[in-house]
């Protein structure tokens, strides 16, 4: 008699120099979500402690100490990829947003932080990240992303460069393997603060995506609205 064998936990550090916040509450909450956490105070403790071991995801406070957790993001993503990175702040002007997606994170929450939120967007990150690090296929269908997640090939071989939106939303579509993917859910992993986006930004999101794909390569990509739900790839 043979055993699957369980996959290990997603590991996740938590960088907050607020004790009380990250001890008391972060990682708890992280920890009752099934996910292997370790907190650290610095940058300092989070580069050591990387060279040994890296991390799957990194939540990061914005203002840290040591230094800048937008300047911290932007040096990760230099040395993955494929990190999930999710920052959080008390700054929550688009300005501040922008900021810290084009370093390269993922995703940005404002605090005061709600523990579901976060449980949610460390969760749609993961699950995009590791649709990267499997290289994202569905390559029988001749639809891929690239390792990174940045590019988009199609069938006839032509390349789609994508944007931050774009790549995020095409992660998670891919990584939910031909299933409807909810706007609630794509919307929670573009933005920290759900209530105050405006959904036919993700409409026109996809129609743009779309456009693009057609006129790149003349293909049509295989991604279907579902009435009342979302959007589904078709890959």
């Amino acid at each position: 008699m043979t055993t699957a064998s369980v996959p290990p936990s997603p590991r996740v550090a938590v960088v907050d120099d607020d004790e009380e916040l990250r001890e008391q509450i972060l990682l708890p909450a992280l920890r009752d979500a099934g996910f292997e956490v370790r907190g650290l105070a610095s940058a300092l403790e989070l580069y050591r402690v990387w060279l040994g071991a890296p991390f799957d995801l990194v939540l990061l406070d914005v203002g840290l100490p040591d230094d800048d957790g937008v300047d911290i993001a932007r040096h990760l993503r230099g040395l993955s990829a494929s990190l999930g990175i999710v920052l959080y702040t008390g700054r929550g002007h688009a300005v501040d947003r922008l900021r810290g997606l084009r370093a390269g994170a993922d995703a940005y929450l404002v605090k005061p932080l709600d523990m579901d939120e976060l449980v949610e967007t460390v969760r749609n990150v993961l699950r995009r990240t590791r649709v990267d690090g499997a290289h994202a296929a569905r390559a029988g269908s001749g639809w891929a992303l690239e390792r990174q997640g940045w590019r988009l090939r199609t069938p006839g071989g032509a390349e789609v460069t994508l944007n931050q939106a774009e790549r995020q939303v095409l992660g998670m579509l891919a990584a939910a393997a031909r299933a409807p993917v909810a706007r609630e859910t794509l919307i929670a992993g573009l933005v920290g603060d759900v209530d105050t986006f405006d959904p036919h930004r993700l409409e026109m999101l996809v129609y743009r995506l779309r456009r693009k794909c057609q006129q790149a390569s003349g293909e049509s990509l295989p991604l279907r609205a579902i009435r009342g739900v979302g959007y589904m790839l078709e890959w």
